[in-house]
């Protein structure tokens, strides 16, 4: 995991800024502390206009590269969460849902886009990462707490960002093949490099990335069955896990060319389909409830570069559509009867605009969104529900540098204007408008502290206030073991996180960073999802709650090839309702202690690693009453390399625990998996 302080490492002449880059090329030139990066053809920089200049981002984020995100057990929410303030849940096996939550917020409370489109939807529900493949991602980045600019939406927990596959001047093909436990396999193919789909001489610097990638798994584990009785262990019993099979199929196109020396078109097609059992609680024989997801997202977007002084801009567009078929006609989830057809659409544009000058830099990102929920019980007649949101975000920052670049102060605000319009069947929902407009100001400051016991220190510092609007999912989703709750307000949100990154020097034995960070925040009306006895959550306002932590990251280099990457989390969630079986118990569903060792070793032939990850104290409840189990977590891999191949192997918890993230719903204990990735 390389942490920001590993990143900003690289930057020896003061802060830089990555500017405007139009097809992936870039060379640099020199204004005073800050540098300007330009296009230039054979360089195989990925860096584009409209990503996050890392160098003028005041706020806490880890970067994830492509060879940590190749792993075949592990689903992208599970890697994602080896990074401090992170946590993941997972409903099941390989491949079932999962998302992540950042610094005690839910997984509604963080943002996650692809290539810069928002990929939450006014649906709701939260992003479900096990949908994006890992073999399409370049790289993933994380912020916790305050968000980028370029991102250009308020998000009260923090930022996933994912950037898909880039294609150089370079040629690169990757074939994966592997299989593992529990009738588990996966293949994926990829391309990304030049292609001339039309004549050169019309069309210059053609690119394409191109991915295909089927999977599946039964994800028949074993595990003990306690019939829901804890504490009489008389009634247990070992089962294997019914109706719980995963199976998706996914393809990726994106082709682009330069219409000049300084801009581009480019365009990318997403198509997935999905197919889960939904197991139940009692792990029934008979259950047979099944989530089937098919999905596409059109996404264009028009780059022109800028340069020093110079307006640069990306212009997008962007449509998806997603339609979800949940089967449950035999009742065994939790909700009765149900089969219901659910119909998603989103059509939406964005601008981004940037000026960069010596010593300071302006930005200001524009979106807007359309979107449509139409869901229908078809075993029920008169449940038609459909919504409508339109959605306006806007983002302005102003970045100043001081001191010789040696200080940053970032100034913003993002604002936005949201409109509902339901028409619900229910003729107790009188609610059938929603309007709400904000506009939220953030702030904050980097400085170098200079020389310290043999490195370089730094203070960062951000503050802001976020507000984010219940989803139609939140307001109307009866589905599975959720029901909505058309009541619900929005929620708000003041944030504040203080830290100190220390870097060794380069001529230092160990290369070594060093991350200490103190987050606060005060949340009211916020978003909680409280539970009954059958296991069936609905979200509920609750008055206010106040949540602070300690995030710890640290990464050592031994020179040798022999890596230690650290990361812990010790955070407190206090709700502060007013019900009274609530009022200062611990907020559910996050834990108060969470951490992940990584130890490693890697010379041109060998890999291999060691990976423990700890989650404990932590509650499914608001009352306090259900306390999940501690989790432990070790896992190793062995990766062998050979001129154009790499043969993996992977154990993962080898203690063989049926941990639970939801209430009963396990997870698998001990599993294996061994793949080969071929890449002339």
């Amino acid at each position: 995991m390389k942490t920001a302080v590993r990143l900003n490492r690289r930057v020896t002449a003061g802060i830089t800024l990555l500017g405007c880059v139009s097809g992936g090329f870039a060379s640099a030139e020199d204004l005073g502390p800050i540098q300007i990066v330009a296009p230039v053809e054979n360089s195989d920089s990925p860096f584009q206009l409209g990503d996050v200049p890392q160098g003028e981002f005041t706020g806490v984020y880890d970067v994830i590269e492509r060879e940590e995100l190749q792993q075949q057990g592990a689903s992208l929410a599970e890697i994602v969460a080896q990074s401090a303030g992170v946590q993941f849940k997972q409903s099941g096996g390989v491949g079932s849902f999962s998302t992540v939550s950042l610094r005690g917020s839910t997984a509604e409370q963080v943002n996650v886009y692809l290539d810069g489109v928002l990929l939450n939807e006014a649906a709701g529900g939260g992003v479900n990462l096990s949908h994006i493949e890992l073999m399409q991602a370049d790289r993933v980045e994380v912020y916790r707490g305050a968000v980028p600019a370029q991102l250009g939406n308020s998000a009260i927990g923090g930022a996933v960002n994912i950037t898909s596959n880039r294609a150089t001047a370079r040629p690169s093909t990757r074939l994966l093949a592997g299989f593992g436990s529990f009738g588990s396999t996966k293949f994926s193919a990829s391309y990304a490099g030049p292609v001339a789909l039309i004549d050169e001489r019309l069309l210059d610097q053609q690119r394409l990335v191109a991915s295909f990638t089927h999977r599946k798994s039964d994800n028949n584990f074993g595990f003990i069955n306690d019939n829901g009785t804890e504490l009489n262990s008389d009634d247990d019993t070992e089962q294997k896990r019914n109706n719980a099979a995963v199976e998706s199929t996914s393809g990726f196109l994106k082709a682009g060319f330069a219409i000049d020396a300084n801009s581009r078109f480019e365009q990318a097609l997403q198509i997935d389909r999905h197919i889960q059992g939904v197991a139940d609680w009692r792990n029934s024989e008979q259950g047979n409830a099944a989530l089937e997801t098919d999905s596409m997202q059109w996404r264009a977007a028009f780059t022109r570069q800028g340069g020093p002084g110079v307006w640069g801009a990306k212009w997008g567009m962007h449509y998806g559509l997603k339609e979800e078929l949940f089967d449950d006609r035999r009742g065994s989830v939790g909700l009765g009867l149900q089969r219901t057809v659910s119909d998603t659409r989103v059509l939406g544009g964005s601008g981004y605009l940037e000026k960069v000058e010596e010593g300071r830099s302006l930005s200001l990102s524009v979106k807007g969104r359309y979107e449509t929920l139409d869901t229908q019980n078809l075993l029920r007649s008169n449940t038609l529900t459909t919504a409508q949101r339109t959605r306006a975000d806007v983002n302005l920052q102003w970045n100043r540098f001081y001191a010789g670049g040696d200080s940053l102060l970032s100034v913003g605000f993002f604002g936005f204007v949201v409109n509902d319009e339901y028409d619900n069947a229910d003729t107790t929902v009188d609610r059938d408008r929603y309007s709400t407009q904000s506009l939220l100001p953030k702030i904050g400051v980097n400085h170098n502290l200079g020389s310290m016991a043999g490195g370089t220190a730094k203070l960062i510092g951000n503050a802001s206030l976020q507000k984010r609007v219940p989803s139609f999912f939140e307001l109307f989703g009866s589905q599975g073991f959720f029901e909505g709750n058309p009541a619900l307000s929005t929620e708000t949100s003041r944030n504040v996180d203080v830290g100190v990154e220390w870097m060794s020097d380069a001529s230092a034995s160990l290369d070594t960073t060093i991350q200490l960070v103190w987050f606060y925040h005060r949340k009211e009306d916020l978003i909680s999802r409280v539970y009954d006895a059958r296991g069936v959550g609905r979200s509920e306002n609750i008055s206010a709650a106040i949540g602070s932590g300690l995030e710890f990251n640290s990464v050592t280099g031994f020179g040798n090839g022999f890596e230690i990457d650290t990361s812990l989390t010790l955070q407190d969630s206090e709700n502060r309702s007013q019900i009274r079986g609530f009022r200062g118990k611990q907020l559910p569903g996050e834990a108060a202690i969470d951490g992940a060792l990584s130890l490693r070793w890697k010379n041109p032939r060998w890999k291999i690693e060691y990976s423990f990850r700890l989650n404990e104290d932590r509650y499914y409840d608001s009352a306090n009453l259900l306390r999940a189990a501690d989790q432990k977590i070790h896992s190793a891999s062995l990766d062998r390399y050979f001129r154009h191949w790499r043969l993996s192997f992977e154990l993962n918890n080898i203690g063989n625990h049926n941990y639970e993230d939801f209430n009963g719903y396990p997870k698998p204990g001990r599993s294996g998996f061994v793949s080969v990735t071929y890449q002339p």
